[in-house]
């Protein structure tokens, strides 16, 4: 089973993606929105133990790899405080910053 799956399944199943703490700020929010719009429609929506979402999930990010992406950039960015870099190609440089409060000059 894929990590990503049983990581969302389990914060889905606990209920912390729709009460999301304030350091996930709006990622873990969105994630479980587009999670449900994923699953709208369907015979059986998202199914609410944490094992059956993981194994949905996982079935759901085999038929659609693009979509595991997207889970996975919010799932990041909830894990890192609304920031994460998700980078996929080359570069010769690649830089992430928080907040910069001030000047900034690169060269």
């Amino acid at each position: 089973m894929d990590p990503l799956s049983l990581a969302i399944a389990g914060a889905l199943a606990a209920g912390v993606a729709t009460a999301a703490g304030e350091s996930a700020g709006a990622a873990l929010p969105t994630l479980w929105r587009r999670v449900r719009e994923r699953f709208a429609g369907r015979e059986t929506p998202v199914p609410e133990a944490e094992a059956e979402i993981a194994t949905a999930l996982d079935e759901e990010f085999t038929r659609d790899p693009s979509f595991r992406q997207e889970c996975e950039t919010l799932w990041n960015q909830a894990a890192h405080g609304g920031a994460a870099n998700s980078f996929h190609g080359q570069a010769k440089n690649v830089v992430q910053t928080g907040e910069i409060h001030g000047g900034l000059t690169m060269q």
